[in-house]
């Protein structure tokens, strides 16, 4: 009887407590399940995902998911075989990256050649349908279709240079005197490499000096992407299309700051005659860099190209 009183009391006990499972609470995190399209931001030549830490900044401040790449070849992306480089592969790149991040609805903005890259994912995206298709919108920042000239012929001495460029390890310089040395010859203006210093080339943990800037990755964006007619191209495969799976923006720096023509052939006025669909702006008083010279206007604009994919 002892025994079965026993076991009759743990019976009760073990009843009145609550299973595991039911006595657990949901906790709140940061973590937030987008319920927006993720921004997905790519910079331009001699650049690196760093041109977008403000723009990355006020944007999750504001509650709007975003990820900044480096394209290959800049940042700290490999450059992968030099033979393969041009607009497909780099946009290919975006596509796969911004996949591979979990991200299933997307605004990709492109700036300057990011906005060459940007049309050319455009391109192989809108095919695939409302259903099927990664972009929600597609931003080009300050760039339209004239192919521009190829890079300047360089020493067999600077083509050495460029060779230790195509390695990963290769930007990794001892001293940032090495770094900027090696990266002279290639940029005449010493204000400008210097104000890399801590930006696009920068310290690392153990001493050594990493840099974004790649003169070999953009000799080949020069001649590979800028100097071709892709931007042409693939804003005809756009305009050939009944209607597009996403909206599409061209946005460009005042006067005299933009890299665009506003007009005559491969300008902002063709790109929006071609394509009535593209809603053209610009940015009145800012520079080529419209994120970081018209930064507050610039996010707000994105924001609401966002709201508009929610409605």
């Amino acid at each position: 009887r002892e025994s079965s009183a026993g076991t009759s009391q743990l019976s009760r006990r073990a009843e009145a407590m609550p299973s595991t499972a039911s006595s657990l609470v949901a906790l709140a995190s940061s973590v937030r399940i987008a319920s927006r399209p993720t921004l997905v931001l790519v910079h331009g030549l001699d650049s690196s995902r760093e041109t977008w830490s403000g723009t990355l900044s006020a944007l999750l401040a504001r509650g709007y998911p975003a990820i900044s790449l480096d394209l290959r070849g800049h940042g700290e992306s490999a450059l992968g075989n030099p033979a393969g480089f041009s607009a497909e592969a780099l946009a290919r790149d975006v596509i796969e990256a911004t996949r591979a991040h979990g991200i299933e609805r997307a605004v990709l903005v492109g700036h300057s050649m990011g906005g060459r890259v940007a049309m050319r994912a455009a391109a192989m995206e809108a095919g695939a349908g409302v259903e099927s298709c990664l972009f929600s919108a597609v931003v080009i920042e300050d760039m339209d279709l004239r192919p521009r000239p190829e890079a300047p012929p360089i020493s067999e001495e600077l083509e050495a240079v460029c060779a230790r460029f195509e390695a990963l390890e290769g930007r990794r310089f001892a001293t940032f005197e090495s770094c900027r040395a090696a990266l002279l010859p290639f940029y005449a203006d010493e204000a400008r490499v210097d104000s890399w210093r801590g930006t696009r080339v920068r310290q690392q943990a153990d001493g050594s000096w990493w840099s974004d800037i790649n003169p070999a990755a953009a000799r080949l964006a020069r001649d590979r992407v800028l100097a071709t007619d892709d931007g042409f191209r693939a804003w005809e495969a756009l305009a050939s299309l009944s209607s597009l799976p996403f909206s599409l923006h061209v946005w460009h720096a005042d006067e005299p700051g933009t890299v665009c023509a506003l007009e005559g052939p491969g300008s902002v006025r063709e790109m929006a005659a071609r394509l009535p669909a593209a809603k053209v702006r610009c940015f009145a008083g800012a520079g080529h860099s419209v994120h970081n010279t018209a930064a507050e206007e610039f996010v707000e604009a994105l924001c609401g190209v966002v709201d508009g994919q929610c409605q």
